[in-house]
């Protein structure tokens, strides 16, 4: 899957409907699992890394979970080395067409998470091409789109925003390249970002599940949080974490009780002391 895009908030929510209405057929996607659906070799672009991603809106996350989302995958010296040669390189400094690259931290593996490696390798970036407007590129085995893929795109703003601080320029001037195996589309997780933008009014519709396998698959896991809480049963009683904190996060959502607005202009790496 190759696309382009005119802002990084258009490059997130494409991607988003493209698997939320994607078939096998169409080619939106490549597999259909139990608990996801994937699109494989994704390239993803945008002309502008303009991003109006609110965590607290967008995905019921507070800023813990960006904090964590930092010390995973970024070492501070080797952030502040990227930085410095960026700048470099937005400068005119080095070779014609020299690129620099700066690796993520290796994760900690376990059974259920990070099992097959890590989510995110590695930035590159580059300075000006033909169009005058220096590259930021995010390399990724998997994301999942609809949910921590948001955070994974606005740690890419953000190391934009830092190279561009040093450079007169904002991450709006910047070109973002996305190399990304696996897309994934999580059958509950996406569920914030479905009720933000009304996805969710889809699965209201009975042929868009039975034609979208994605509608089909977040629809199973939707009837059964409703019904959950149709038949009383408890945030307590109920056993499988990450649901459990859906849940918890459904009821807030529909009792006005929101989590704090967290936009792009409010993060930054202070998480890994910069």
């Amino acid at each position: 899957m190759i696309k382009n895009h005119g802002t990084l908030s258009q490059l997130w929510r494409d991607s988003i409907w493209r698997m939320w209405r994607g078939t096998l057929s169409n080619g939106g996607l490549s597999v259909i699992g139990s608990a996801d659906t994937i699109s494989y070799d994704n390239l993803l672009a945008c002309n502008s890394m303009e991003f109006d991603i609110d965590m607290g809106k967008d995905l019921w996350l507070n800023k813990q979970r960006w904090t964590r989302l930092c010390r995973q995958y970024l070492d501070a010296d080797e952030v502040n080395r990227f930085i410095d040669h960026a700048v470099l390189l937005t400068q005119g400094v080095g070779a014609k067409g020299a690129c620099t690259n700066m690796f993520c931290s290796n994760v900690a593996r376990a059974s259920k998470k990070h099992r097959w490696g890590n989510c995110m390798f590695g930035f590159t970036y580059y300075g000006a091409a033909r169009n005058g407007r220096p590259t930021l590129v995010l390399h990724s085995r998997v994301s999942y789109i609809a949910y921590i893929g948001g955070l994974d795109l606005a740690l890419a703003y953000v190391l934009a925003d830092y190279i561009g601080s040093e450079s007169n320029l904002t991450p709006e001037e910047f070109r973002f390249r996305w190399h990304v195996d696996a897309l994934q589309f999580h059958g509950f997780k996406s569920l914030p970002m479905l009720f933000k933008h009304d996805f969710i009014r889809d699965l209201e519709v009975p042929k868009y599940r039975e034609m979208y396998p994605t509608i089909r698959l977040v629809g199973k896991w939707y009837d059964k949080i409703i019904e959950h809480e149709a038949n009383g049963k408890t945030l307590e009683e109920e056993k499988y974490g990450p649901l459990k904190r859906v849940r918890r996060r459904w009821r807030e959502f529909n009792n006005g009780d929101y989590l704090p607005s967290v936009g792009v202009h409010d993060l930054s790496f202070s998480p890994i002391g910069l």
